[in-house]
């Protein structure tokens, strides 16, 4: 039994799905609103004559992640007589600090990724080339010398990302003598994007993607001078270095930002509406809050494929199936909120998953609520557990933007937009009065 535990454990990764797990893979699309979201950001890139800049957003472990990489496989593929690409999938935690991000970290974590990903994938090896001049600039702060003559360009900026990342102060210093050069490191970037589009070329591709994955886990805090949160400062106040690449690149972008009073200028920055990739609908909105038996019947499936990878039954995992379907509820239709809670359940009493399982998931995650919301908080969750819309005004739109970044309110776009609470915290809301009879 060990044994088995261990491996349906392992089974409920927290991680998006690799390409080799493809048959672990679940098209939620019809219980997320038809969004169709992967075909839309391919054409966009397959159509354009000009290098794109665009953005998805949507919950963090809503399976972002998991669609970049089915983008990817997509694009790669060629299928169907499209173009192919090679993308670079960049996954920014590797390079940067989410407590603190700028530009320049966005620069060097993306060319550092990409050169590495070229050699390894492509085996394409970049030379510095302009970069030698712009490191020059940055060796004192270094610690070690660092050589371009003798490194590829990957190497060479490994030191880079690896100083700014481990040190605040190394990382301020480095932005100081950044920014009055900012334009020649784009001139440097788009150097090293040129060279690595030619010998793309040569090999039969039709260019390079780019996709930045992680920048939607930037803390949110306000930035120190801007007047905004950082999210917003890089998003928008530095957009015109986001968009300067002369490649393809998409950024992932955080869901408040999307929605949020900047949403104009974003989609006329990046290339028209924000794709988004919703939660999957498990419960009919408010005032109904019925199970959505397509949606759980979805769920349902990621979990008896999980199961059958690990070579167990529901059986051996629940010991009734309403228990499986209380482990849905309880994640609100969040592919990795379903992974963390299998986990968890698991964790508590072992295998079968039974009520007593639950009832320790749902008091942890109602504890890390407890310990996050405000008194001024609750009147907005009170209204969406109420009507699923939320009223914003300039006064409760920074209470909005908290809420939807912790995932105390989550969005869903079935039909129409709406929102609901996280059924992990209801208990901490004051019970609605009934409503009294004509």
């Amino acid at each position: 039994m060990d044994d088995l535990l261990r491996r349906v454990y392992q089974a409920f990764s927290l991680g998006p799905l690799t390409p080799d797990q493809h048959d672990l893979y679940v098209d939620l699309d019809a219980v997320r609103g038809n969004a169709d979201v992967v075909r839309r950001l391919e054409k966009k890139i397959g159509l354009s004559a000009e290098p794109t800049c665009q953005v998805l957003s949507g919950h963090r472990g809503s399976g972002k992640s998991t669609e970049l990489r089915r983008l990817q496989r997509s694009l790669e593929s060629g299928a169907g007589g499209a173009d192919r690409y090679h993308v670079v999938l960049c996954e920014a935690d590797e390079d940067i600090d989410r407590n603190d991000v700028d530009f320049p970290d966005v620069l060097v974590a993306i060319i550092r990724q990409m050169a590495h990903d070229l050699k390894i994938r492509a085996g394409i090896s970049l030379k510095p080339s302009y970069f030698k001049e712009r490191v020059e600039r940055l060796k004192k702060l270094l610690g070690t010398e660092v050589s371009f003559d003798s490194l590829e360009l990957d190497a060479g900026l490994l030191k880079i990302s690896g100083t700014m990342k481990g040190s605040p102060d190394a990382r301020a210093e480095m932005r100081k003598l950044f920014e009055p050069d900012t334009t020649n490191w784009l001139y440097a970037a788009n150097d090293a994007i040129g060279q690595a589009v030619q010998e793309l070329l040569k090999k039969g591709y039709a260019g390079l993607v780019i996709l930045v994955d992680d920048l939607d886990k930037m803390i949110l805090r306000p930035h120190d001078s801007a007047g905004c949160s950082t999210t917003e400062y890089l998003f928008v106040h530095r957009s015109g270095q986001l968009t300067a690449f002369k490649c393809h690149v998409l950024y992932v972008m955080p869901l408040w930002l999307a929605y949020s009073y900047q949403e104009q200028t974003i989609k006329n920055t990046y290339g028209g509406n924000v794709p988004v990739i919703p939660m999957t609908k498990i419960a009919i909105p408010p005032r109904a809050n019925k199970p959505h038996k397509p949606g759980v019947e979805k769920f349902r499936q990621i979990i008896a494929q999980r199961l059958r990878s690990a070579g167990a039954t529901m059986t051996d995992v629940f010991e009734s199936a309403q228990v499986c379907d209380d482990v849905i509820r309880l994640s609100a239709g969040q592919p990795t909120a379903l992974m963390t809670m299998m986990r968890e359940a698991l964790v508590a009493h072992g295998a079968p998953i039974n009520a007593a399982s639950l009832e320790r998931v749902r008091l942890e995650g109602r504890r890390e609520f407890a310990r996050q919301l405000r008194e001024e908080h609750f009147p907005i969750l009170s209204e969406v557990r109420q009507t699923g819309q939320v009223k914003r005004t300039q006064a409760n739109e920074a209470l909005f933007r908290e809420l939807l970044d912790s995932r105390a309110i989550l969005q869903y776009v079935n039909d129409n937009e709406w929102y609901g609470v996280n059924p992990l915290l209801t208990d901490l809301l004051p019970q609605p009065r009934p409503r009294r009879r004509k």
